[in-house]
């Protein structure tokens, strides 16, 4: 039986994803540490489609959230790792124009600090209240049917089943 919280691994595989970005980085390996971001970014951004599609609109209509729980909240979440992202792409390219590179790594290691503190509260804010109650408030034949539709729009994305 598929639960909502089923969905921390797929947040445990993006965390991997982001640090495996961020040891290329390290090694000040722009190309691997830009098709890592590339991946992560289209990972993350299908993941937050997902929810914003099939389990906020589920969430609004069902739950009555608990303080710090609302959909508006996850959203708004949504938005800035959105555009932290895409920083870090623009932040890659200036790089790349850099003389000291070592420095511009830097820069952008300590900004992806912040990035990874939102994560944490947001990854933290689903799997205390949006999965959990979620869960709650749909059948297993609901999750059934839900957890079938996110396979298929992963599998055949943007054009869905």
């Amino acid at each position: 039986m598929k639960t909502f919280s089923d969905l921390l691994e797929l947040h445990r595989q993006l965390d991997q994803l982001f640090v495996e970005h961020q040891r290329a980085l390290m090694r000040l390996d722009l190309d691997r540490a830009e098709r890592l971001l590339n991946e992560y970014e289209t990972e993350l951004l299908a993941h937050i489609r997902d929810e914003e599609e099939w389990m906020l609109p589920l969430y609004r209509e069902r739950v009555e959230p608990p303080v710090g729980g609302a959909a508006e909240i996850f959203v708004g979440e949504h938005e800035k790792l959105r555009q932290f992202v895409a920083l870090f792409r623009q932040e890659i390219e200036k790089i790349r124009t850099m003389d000291d590179t070592e420095l511009g790594v830097l820069f952008l290691i300590d900004s992806q600090h912040l990035f990874k503190r939102l994560l944490v509260h947001h990854d933290t804010r689903e799997k205390k209240m949006l999965y959990p109650l979620l869960d709650e408030v749909t059948t297993e034949a609901e999750r059934q049917v839900l957890f079938a539709r996110l396979e298929c729009a992963q599998l055949t994305a943007p054009t869905g089943c």
